[in-house]
């Protein structure tokens, strides 16, 4: 929903290539003339040691050193850009990881190419994408929720999770004190997709947009509303989430 929001006010498509920067922002060395939009978690974004304010479109004209510290709320921060990136794209997509591109190391650089000027845009509400505490996911029975028992099953939706240190774009380890299992039989694996939430014996793995395509573990629940997916990957190490049975489930 930040990124959305980011390319929104430049009046580019949500679809538009941004830099997604997670629990810190680090330095970027901006240089040229152009327009760009920073939102999702705070990270006291500075631009040549002038503080920025988020969701408002900002201009650049010359040479400017592009500062974000750790987060203070949220997990993620997004750079948007006016323009075009020129970057080397797998099936339309500039992930990096993919094959043939590369992660970003310091030293990497890109050119942003534009040729129109967005109108001046802001919206200040810049808590609109913080996650809740604890943030609620919506889910729904998965494929092998019936190999829970009932209690097992309302142990799992009265709980509260943290999320560990262990996660990534990959999936959210959802852990808890009481390190909550249940001896299930295995599992031939089988299609996951982002919004799986699967039973590991370490613990609950809500899989997100890099997920895998197959798994070989119980597929417990499943995220209701997967547009929605991203509130829960802003949610911070050691944030506090709880899953709630749709009503439509």
């Amino acid at each position: 929903r930040a990124r959305d929001a980011a390319n929104h006010l430049l009046g580019q498509t949500t679809e538009n290539t941004c830099l997604e920067l997670t629990r810190v922002g680090g330095r970027w060395l901006m240089s040229g003339q152009g327009q760009f939009v920073i939102t999702g978690a705070a990270m006291n974004w500075r631009l040549n040691g002038r503080l920025l304010e988020a969701y408002t479109v900002q201009y650049l004209e010359g040479d400017g050193l592009l500062v974000g510290t750790v987060a203070t709320s949220s997990l993620r921060s997004y750079l948007a850009i006016n323009g075009t990136w020129s970057v080397d794209r797998i099936l339309g997509s500039a992930e990096t990881g993919l094959p043939g591109i590369m992660p970003i190391r310091p030293g990497w650089r890109t050119d942003v190419v534009w040729d129109r000027e967005s109108a001046y845009q802001t919206d200040l509400e810049v808590y609109q994408h913080v996650p809740q505490n604890p943030e609620i996911i919506p889910v729904i029975p998965g494929p092998e929720w019936p190999w829970l028992t009932p209690f097992q099953q309302k142990e799992l939706l009265k709980a509260v999770f943290q999320v560990s240190p262990q996660s990534s774009r990959q999936g959210i380890r959802l852990t808890r004190s009481d390190h909550f299992t249940a001896a299930l039989p295995s599992l031939i694996s089988s299609p996951v997709l982002p919004g799986t939430i699967q039973l590991t014996p370490s613990g609950l793995i809500l899989l997100g947009p890099e997920a895998q395509t197959v798994g070989g573990y119980p597929r417990v629940l499943l995220h209701a509303t997967p547009a929605t997916l991203g509130s829960a990957f802003q949610v911070p190490v050691g944030g506090n989430v709880k899953l709630r049975l749709s009503q439509s489930a």
